[in-house]
């Protein structure tokens, strides 16, 4: 979804907006019989939906970092609108038939990553019936019924998966992939120094995956970022499909994944897949790390490399413990449906 630049960009985000929330509209829907549950796009195609087909009901699954985002407060003091978050806010939106969004941005901006507020004006427990949270561990996050926490789905708990050979029938074509980051668009070091540690990752996987097939797959925002990294002995995938589905598409075939801060190295973690985080070794700010951090949740110690002279430890399979299936929720919010329904047939 483009945003609004300006006065003469009005009238473009207007019709998109409007014609979104329309099509949405005209899909059969019941509010009395039918389940809507929304996994992504929460500020666009989730809002459309829920704004569109107001009286079904709907279900939010949202990552904890997430949900926390939107029930954050954007003080006034500290905060201020984008220029297109309030043209979006006090025109557009209302207009189309939407519900309202606020864009913030720090007064004093100190750039990089988390620092601007982006969420439904209202909190999400008004407009869903039910949230779920998603974290590593399952956990809840709040003792409000409507809200339930739940591990994030996972390849890992189906049952008999097709094996899938590698080409040589042996592993040691296994796929190694490292994902990458439009790091000259978001300017959290300069981009020199960025390449500079890099280049180490890089050569990090090198040394400790000789044999391996190695996997340069660049950020669906990326332009020109791969020009300037060393990536001899690297294979680029630029096929620009979402991670999930690629881990989906390759489950069986891929032996570890590599990302600065990415959270696809989160999404193989909670898939059975030895994920690895190497954002402590770059020389970010304090509080750019424990934004980090706060992304990637609860995770194995020996998912986040600190130190690149000594090898990535693997630690999958990882023994479940306590904490809900993404199953449990999905099926409780279903009941409540079901439940629904029947008091007003009764």
């Amino acid at each position: 979804m483009n945003t609004c630049r300006g006065l003469r960009d009005l009238s473009r985000l207007y019709r998109e907006s409007a014609a979104r929330r329309e099509a949405i509209a005209q899909q059969p829907i019941g509010k009395k019989r039918d389940l809507v549950v929304c996994v992504g796009g929460i500020l666009t195609i989730s809002n459309a939906t829920i704004s569109a087909h107001p009286e079904a009901k709907k279900v939010l699954c949202v990552a904890e970092k997430v949900y926390r985002d939107l029930t954050r407060v954007g003080g006034r003091t500290r905060y201020r609108f984008t220029t297109s978050g309030w043209l979006q806010n006090r025109i557009v939106e209302p207009m189309a038939g939407l519900n309202r969004t606020l864009h913030f941005k720090p007064r004093i901006n100190p750039g990089g990553d988390g620092v601007r507020v982006e969420r439904l004006q209202k909190n999400p427990e008004f407009l869903y019936h039910r949230i779920v949270v998603m974290s590593n561990g399952g956990t809840d996050v709040s003792n409000n019924p409507k809200i339930i926490g739940a591990k994030y789905p996972s390849v890992a708990e189906l049952q008999d998966l097709p094996e899938v050979s590698d080409r040589n029938g042996d592993g040691i074509s296994r796929r190694v992939i490292f994902f990458g980051t439009p790091f000259l668009l978001i300017h959290n070091v300069s981009a020199d120094v960025y390449v500079e540690q890099l280049n180490r990752c890089l050569d990090y996987l090198r040394r400790n995956f000789s044999g391996h097939a190695l996997i340069y797959r660049p950020h669906p925002n990326e332009t020109n970022e791969a020009d300037r990294a060393e990536l001899d002995g690297f294979r680029i995938e630029d096929g620009r499909e979402a991670a999930e589905l690629y881990l989906l598409r390759n489950y069986q075939t891929i032996a570890a994944v590599f990302s600065v801060s990415s959270t696809v190295s989160r999404t193989a973690l909670n898939n059975g897949i030895n994920g690895y985080a190497m954002y402590p070794v770059f020389p970010f700010t304090t509080q750019q790390a424990e934004f980090f951090a706060g992304v990637m949740g609860d995770v194995p110690v020996e998912f986040t490399i600190r130190d690149l002279n000594s090898p990535p430890i693997p630690y999958q399979p990882i023994v479940a413990e306590s904490g809900r299936s993404f199953t449990e929720p999905m099926r409780m919010a279903a009941e409540h449906v079901a439940a629904s329904i029947a008091d007003l047939g009764a």
